[in-house]
């Protein structure tokens, strides 16, 4: 923690701190996100010193309207940050693991790097992930945090596995810190470690939940707390009956993985009806992934009033199969978007989520119109935001709510005219023409230098921790092959 410090005192953090201004775009082709309506229009927007958008609308700003900085976005795109509602930032330096694998493989071969991360570590792996992130143009995510425990995870029903323990240090907190430094605007999940009493476990989950209100509450960055649930990975129903009392304790919601991979399908499909007997599925309850459902599991969850979120990316890197997405908004189940993590995305690109979210839709249907582009915008800013429930502050342009956008340019590389707005947008246009993202009206990336963090202090520090860890776990190899 002190290396911490002492770093960020030295000049890692670089604008988060700087003076608010007011900022005034105009002539953009600004994307307009509602529940009924995605489409766009030529017009400005004007922000506040706040870091909201104080008006916006089509044709030229009002007469008199003035800002300390004006930006002509004349030909380009002018649209909301996408939000990640799934997210594990942490990941952020450990690709290219696991590649032949499925979720639970690909978890062991990035799990033994976890293992040997100290809380520092971690700290400098969440920074990492988070810049990624702002640099892609995710301007908001739902982070599920590093728990620092070490056994005791199960996939089968009544698995006998080790004793968890907790290793020792502020893995939470320095990743609250850590998110905040980087200056993206986040949810932070923690989860439930089967270590001590329930009642121990209730109480450290309210020790960091009161230290992230009590350092973080009024930075805009900190939207909520939220639990992160992990009944897929619990031997025994008395983990749902516990989240459902910490849901209800400290009124968050529990966004919990769930039916993502295809084995073990039968005992986790099992696992499904230990939420529903504990009480834990309603408007509070989102199913992380949820593929390997059936129409019971369906029909329960829609009438419920659950949620989930949806991870193209993930999903098709991990071979885990297609989420039915028109068969659960039918049923009722509000679905949002993410990008999972660096380790099993190893780019976090919303551009190509998007795509190979239509992609897998309209495969598995065979029907062009199974999932519209405007659709799938709205599910990655907007509908993300709505699952959340942060959609007064986040997920379109909307005088009040933070002025959390990208500009983006569809001729800069050349992708051709702009015949078909939301559609050039979605299918022709990337993260080479991505030119600039902004929190809270702030400039946080420049093309693809980032402004709120000194990247060379950040790559060093990551290169020399991941290279500590990659030759310890060479040195633990054998081992690790013989006890799985």
């Amino acid at each position: 923690m002190k290396r911490i410090l002492l770093a960020i005192a030295a000049g890692l953090v670089l604008a988060i701190a700087s003076p608010a201004q007011t900022l005034l775009v105009k002539n953009g082709m600004i994307i307009k996100v509602t529940d009924s309506e995605v489409s766009s229009y030529t017009g400005y927007m004007l922000v506040g010193a706040d870091g909201k958008i104080a008006a916006i609308g089509p044709g030229d700003a009002p007469a008199g309207t003035s800002a300390d900085q004006v930006i002509d976005a004349t030909g380009k795109f002018v649209a909301p940050g996408f939000i990640s509602a799934h997210s594990h930032l942490y990941s952020g330096p450990l690709r290219g693991l696991g590649v032949t694998e499925t979720l639970y493989g690909w978890g062991k071969a990035w799990g033994i790097y976890n293992q040997l991360a100290d809380a520092d570590d971690i700290y400098w792996f969440t920074l990492d992930g988070s810049v990624e992130y702002l640099r892609n143009g995710i301007t908001t995510a739902f982070d599920f945090t590093y728990s620092p425990v070490l056994g005791g995870a199960a996939v089968g029903v009544g698995e006998k596995v080790p004793q968890p323990r907790l290793k020792p240090g502020p893995y939470d907190e320095n990743q609250i810190k850590a998110k905040a430094d980087a200056g993206l605007r986040f949810v932070d999940a923690v989860g439930l470690p089967r270590v001590g009493t329930n009642e121990e476990i209730i109480a450290r989950f309210g020790r960091i939940y009161k230290w992230a209100y009590d350092n973080y509450g009024t930075n805009p960055l900190f939207l909520k707390m939220a639990l992160s649930g992990g009944v897929q990975r619990a031997p025994t129903k008395d983990t749902a009956y516990l989240e459902v009392e910490v849901m209800k304790k400290f009124g968050v919601l529990n966004h919990s993985h769930f039916l993502e991979s295809p084995e073990h399908v039968a005992e986790q499909q099992q696992k499904f009806y230990w939420y529903q007997e504990a009480g834990a599925l309603g408007p509070n309850f989102i199913f992380a992934h949820f593929i390997q459902t059936n129409d019971d599991i369906v029909r329960i969850a829609g009438a419920a009033g659950c949620m989930m979120s949806w991870q193209p990316t993930s999903n098709s890197r991990l071979a885990s199969g297609v989420a039915d997405i028109p068969k659960y908004e039918k049923a009722g189940i509000k679905v949002s978007v993410g990008l999972d993590n660096q380790s099993c995305c190893d780019l976090c690109d919303p551009f190509q989520n998007m795509r190979i979210g239509l992609g897998m839709i309209r495969t598995k249907y065979k029907d062009a119109k199974a999932l519209s582009v405007e659709r799938m915008l709205y599910l990655h800013t907007l509908g993300s935001a709505e699952v959340l429930r942060i959609d007064d502050k986040v997920g379109s342009l909307e005088k009040g709510k933070f002025a959390d956008f990208l500009i983006v340019d569809p001729r800069d590389p050349e992708t051709g005219p702009v015949l078909v707005p939301i559609a050039h947008y979605v299918y022709s246009c990337g993260l080479r023409n991505l030119q600039k993202v902004y929190v809270g009206g702030k400039l946080v990336a420049d093309g693809t230098r980032m402004l709120t963090i000194d990247e060379s202090k950040m790559r060093s520090e990551i290169d020399a921790r991941v290279a500590k860890i990659d030759a310890l776990v060479k040195a633990r190899l054998p081992k690790v092959a013989a006890n799985p």
